[in-house]
């Protein structure tokens, strides 16, 4: 055989192993990152934010008699966004942001989650007027009988929202300034809603507002209600997580104790979602991505 004839053979036996090799490489390669994305997508799939994130930008209503002004975004346009600039298909929407409760409103906006192949993973009812705007003045709580009988006709409202937008819980603003001493009137009136919610498939979550937790459990099991654990105390932790089902309020900030409470969620079986709960700021799109590389690195 002549020497070119040799290395001829040589090389076209190197460039077939070589070629072999790059193909079994690529495909390895590409099997390790469709294992990452895939990784990637289960952990965002265990992460939700909440509407009024966008303070200031997403438009918000306290008086159902006036329509407020246009802002930045719309809610109808805000499951779209949400999937585009941060991939995250689930919303945990405030009632403040829904602009009507007329069923061609809420339709509508259904046919928008749709669209964004997202899903509303709990619905917030907060009912107090501006001038007492998140203290729950107006709960189903209250120690006064006609305050508590007028939130919880208005609240099972919500309700029926939730079930046709598919949520399957609502959260009420249980209004920790003005409960009685004795819960036995506000256990009441949250199993009132824990009722008329249980057929609809949609439950009733408390998050700690400032009462002891001790206080929480008792209004969560009296009623039949759940846990939204919303603390970085381990000990508080320890005792919300087995009581939680839906959603769990969550940040970067020190005090949500981030690492520890994704390692607890996970040796107390917690099965919901993370929800972002951020402060705004001048940039909300930033501040919620900066939550999301937190939860994506520790769950």
């Amino acid at each position: 055989m002549r020497s070119c004839d040799f290395q001829r053979g040589f090389s076209g036996i190197n460039r077939r192993d070589f070629l072999f090799g790059a193909a079994a490489a690529a495909f390895a390669i590409t099997r390790q990152a469709r294992a990452q994305d895939a990784a990637t997508r289960a952990k965002l799939d265990r992460i939700s934010l909440l509407t009024n994130d966008f303070e200031g930008k997403l438009p918000e209503i306290w008086d159902r008699n006036k329509q407020p002004a246009p802002l930045e975004l719309g809610m109808m346009d805000l499951p779209e966004a949400v999937a585009d600039r941060l991939h995250l298909h689930h919303l945990e929407v405030c009632n403040i942001n829904l602009l009507s409760m007329e069923p061609s409103y809420i339709g509508e906006f259904k046919k928008r989650m749709h669209k964004a192949k997202s899903r509303v993973v709990d619905l917030i009812v907060e009912l107090d007027p501006p001038a007492t705007r998140y203290r729950g003045h107006i709960s189903v709580c209250s120690p006064d009988p006609e305050i508590r009988a007028h939130a919880i006709e208005e609240t099972k409202k919500w309700i029926d929202i939730a079930a046709v937008l598919g949520s399957p819980s609502i959260m009420p603003n249980q209004g920790v300034h003005y409960l009685a001493e004795d819960l036995a009137p506000s256990i009441e009136g949250l199993k009132a809603l824990v009722d008329y919610g249980k057929p609809k498939g949609v439950a009733v979550i408390l998050e700690p507002r400032g009462e002891h937790l001790d206080q929480l459990v008792e209004l969560i099991k009296g009623s039949g209600a759940y846990a939204n654990p919303q603390t970085g105390n381990v000990e508080g932790l320890r005792l919300l997580y087995p009581l939680a089902r839906t959603v769990q309020h969550i940040n970067a900030s020190p005090r949500s104790n981030l690492p520890t409470a994704i390692q607890l969620s996970k040796e107390l079986g917690f099965k919901g979602w993370f929800s972002i709960e951020t402060d705004g700021g001048p940039d909300s799109w930033a501040e919620i991505q900066k939550v999301i590389d937190a939860l994506l690195q520790y769950l």
